[in-house]
């Protein structure tokens, strides 16, 4: 007599072997889509952290006046980009709250460069000068921008720009 069909062990044996198949994959699944980049993650925060520091230095060499209202805001004045025969006014600013964007605002219309700051420092640089009766320091044509992120990995970034049209305040 030839059977047809499986038996009940044969078939509880091929759905264990399924189900352990299943798993398997399912778990290279979860661990590859853990391995990708996630938005706000390490490598974002310190690209948009350098492009800030790259605008912020651009605008500092091209400015015709520079003003440190406090650490922690730079007002620019640049000559015409827009077209309208006016200077344009930048202000890079930060509320010292731990948290909050560093914000660019070009003629009014605010943008928010990196959203989640933990220090955000502008000073004149000092250059130290020795003459006959000893070391003297004077402010000199550069601006120096200390940018900190917040957040469980912080990032760094500083950068020193010279004024090429004007002499910092």
């Amino acid at each position: 007599m030839r059977r047809r069909g499986f038996t009940l062990i044969e078939l509880v044996v091929s759905l264990a072997v399924v189900g352990i198949l299943i798993s398997a994959i399912g778990s290279s699944i979860v661990i590859a889509t853990r391995s990708l980049p996630t938005s706000g993650g390490l490598a974002e925060t310190q690209a948009s952290t350098g492009r800030a520091l790259l605008l912020i230095g651009e605008d500092i060499r091209l400015a015709t006046t520079a003003t440190i209202t406090s650490g922690r805001q730079l007002d620019l004045t640049l000559p015409d980009r827009t077209g309208d025969a006016a200077s344009e006014a930048i202000i890079y600013s930060w509320s010292g709250v731990n948290g909050d964007p560093l914000v660019r605002s070009f003629n009014g219309i605010d943008n928010e460069l990196v959203t989640s700051l933990g220090d955000f420092d502008v000073s004149s640089a000092v250059r130290s000068s020795f003459d006959a009766d000893g070391r003297t320091s004077k402010p000199s044509d550069r601006i120096r921008v200390e940018i900190t992120t917040g957040g469980v990995e912080p990032v760094f970034v500083t950068g020193e720009f010279r004024l090429l049209n004007t002499r910092a305040p």
